[in-house]
């Protein structure tokens, strides 16, 4: 057997969030392929954690501290100089590491650059990263078609997946019914949309779980989504719990998932939420009509819609056989179309391509 392809993953962010989550779960897949893979993270969180304990070689830049934490973006580049020819591929994740594509190919490197971002055009970094890069992968159609305008050496669309959990895993608690939103809390994602609906339910028997990490850019915005919730006397429903270790416990006990964002490339959490067996509520735009099956798996509802939330919501709490029947098509189109055991030839093709143009 040929020795093992060595492949160094440079990600920005190991919290729980949709570009760490793909690549974890390749490489948790790795080795059938004949990848020996290296992580380096900019600073520690669950992933870093996860993958760690399966034996995987990790390495941080440490915890993630105020301030500090964009430079260590950068600082991820030392690395590539004093190590960075142990490799041979570097597959980088995130337009936010645009420099170290530059970085890693002045130093004579064979570069993958993983996009999973849909940024405002006419960025000249990214431009450049991704003309020097020796491949580009998009994570969606949606991706793909966004950067058709830039030159690439050579492009691939590599769908996101994920490893299945057990299909039993759906189990919604006695008690109140569980809307769970699960995404970073600032403006572009939408949770205000989410509550505003939410006031407007009959069903008065539901709880909202804003699930999902506040930046410092965000936290006068999730002030005012608390001061909204008690304003419309929703302040014992209405709770936000910070980000989860633990997503696929906290999908499998919702009743509806629900993702209000504005832009969205490919919606990660709710192809992790239709796995769990759980039917989903979205914005109707091109990345997420590559993840739900408007009427079968969930409903998508035009961006900033909240009438139209809101009855969809009112229509799923209020109907159990509906969830069960949308969930487990879910299920099934999971199965289908996002197990990541289907994709890792992909992304073995790709890298001895690269090696070999």
């Amino acid at each position: 057997m040929a020795r093992p392809l060595k492949v160094l993953y440079l990600l920005h962010d190991a919290r729980r969030s949709g570009v760490p989550a793909v690549a974890a779960n390749f490489i948790r897949l790795a080795a059938g392929v004949n990848v020996e893979p290296t992580v380096l993270f900019a600073y520690d969180g669950i992933y870093a954690d996860e993958l760690r304990a399966e034996g995987v070689p990790v390495l941080t830049l440490g915890p993630r501290t105020p301030l500090w934490w964009r430079a260590k973006r950068f600082l991820l580049n030392r690395y590539l100089l004093t190590h960075g020819t142990t490799f041979d591929v570097v597959h980088i994740h995130s337009l936010k590491l645009a420099w170290s594509v530059l970085i890693a190919k002045a130093l004579g490197l064979k570069v993958v650059f993983h996009l999973h971002e849909l940024p405002r055009r006419g960025d000249w970094l990214l431009q450049r990263a991704i003309a020097a890069a020796d491949a580009v992968v998009y994570c969606s159609e949606t991706c793909a078609a966004h950067y058709a305008g830039y030159p690439a050496r050579l492009s691939r669309t590599i769908v996101n997946a994920m490893h299945l959990p057990p299909a039993a895993l759906h189990r919604e608690p006695a008690g109140r019914l569980k809307v769970v939103m699960a995404a970073s809390l600032n403006k572009n994602k939408g949770q205000d949309l989410l509550l505003r609906a939410f006031a407007k339910l009959a069903c008065r028997d539901a709880e909202l779980w804003l699930y999902g990490t506040t930046g410092l850019s965000a936290r006068r915005y999730v002030r005012e989504l608390q001061v909204f919730a008690e304003q419309h006397q929703l302040g014992e429903r209405v709770f936000f719990p910070g980000p989860s270790t633990e997503v696929f416990r906290v999908f499998a006990e919702a009743s509806v998932v629900v993702h209000t964002s504005w832009t969205e490339s490919f919606g990660m959490a709710l192809v992790e939420a239709q796995s769990c067996a759980v039917p989903v509520i979205a914005h109707d735009l091109e990345g997420m009509r590559e993840v739900v099956l408007d009427g079968v798996t969930g409903y998508l509802v035009q961006p900033g819609a909240v009438e139209e939330l809101a009855a969809r919501l009112d229509e799923l709490l209020g109907d159990a056989a509906l969830r069960s029947k949308m969930g487990e098509a879910g299920r099934a189109m999971v199965e289908r179309r996002f197990d990541m055991t289907s994709r890792v030839a992909e992304y073995r093709q790709l890298y001895d391509e690269v090696l070999n143009r």
